[in-house]
């Protein structure tokens, strides 16, 4: 493993434990609220991944790994973030009452900026990638059978996911009055949406390794 390898390994891990401190949130150590903390941290090593991609994007992936795998462990990245500050966000609907029948609320206010961030550093990371692969093939044979296999993994994944949470909310009436409001609704089917795009990339990231294996 290189130096920029291991540098940037470093800077994910700022980046992960910045993601859970925006996850858990709330009054921690010496009555410290950690979500702010976390924000700051996730962010910054965003950005000082991408200051650092474009400066050494040619060391950062190992040279075996296809354009497809490269994008796809970019994508994986990415789609991490935005699921955190999806999850965020529901985790905080259900306590807000009738509060969260509306369009803008504590837990929705700012949630497509904060959303828009790692988007457009996944947009630019991924031009970046683009324009250094020039030349080379982007997809071959093992890299459309990956993705189709991904593709499969994902739909199925999800359809066991809806259908668990069909059964929860059958078994727990309780629980259905409050998830099937309806902009409620809309966010859990928004967040659905973003898991699949995430189960996709895992499968793929682990589908190349095993295969390298």
């Amino acid at each position: 493993m290189t130096k920029v390898q291991r540098r940037v390994q470093a800077v994910l891990a700022v980046g992960a434990l910045g993601a859970a401190g925006m996850f858990l949130g709330g009054e921690g150590l010496a009555g410290i609220d950690f979500g702010p903390i976390g924000a700051a941290l996730l962010y910054a090593a965003l950005w000082v991944f991408v200051v650092h991609l474009a400066k050494h994007a040619g060391e950062i992936f190992p040279e075996e790994w296809s354009p497809a795998e490269r994008q796809g462990w970019v994508a994986l990245v990415f789609v991490a973030l935005i699921c955190v500050q999806v999850i965020i966000m529901l985790s905080a609907l259900p306590g807000l009452g009738i509060d969260a029948d509306r369009m803008s609320n504590s837990a929705t206010r700012g949630l497509w900026i904060r959303i828009a961030m790692p988007m457009f550093g996944w947009i630019v990371i991924s031009s970046m990638l683009t324009r250094q692969d020039s030349g080379t093939v982007r997809l071959d044979e093992r890299d459309l059978r990956i993705a189709h296999s991904g593709s499969r993994f994902a739909d199925g994944a999800m359809t066991l996911l809806i259908i668990s949470l069909v059964v929860t909310l059958v078994a727990l009436p309780e629980y259905s009055r409050t998830w099937l409001r309806p902009l409620i609704a809309a966010n859990v089917l928004i967040a659905l949406l973003i898991t699949r795009a995430l189960l996709e990339n895992i499968y793929t990231v682990l589908r190349y390794r095993r295969e390298r294996g």
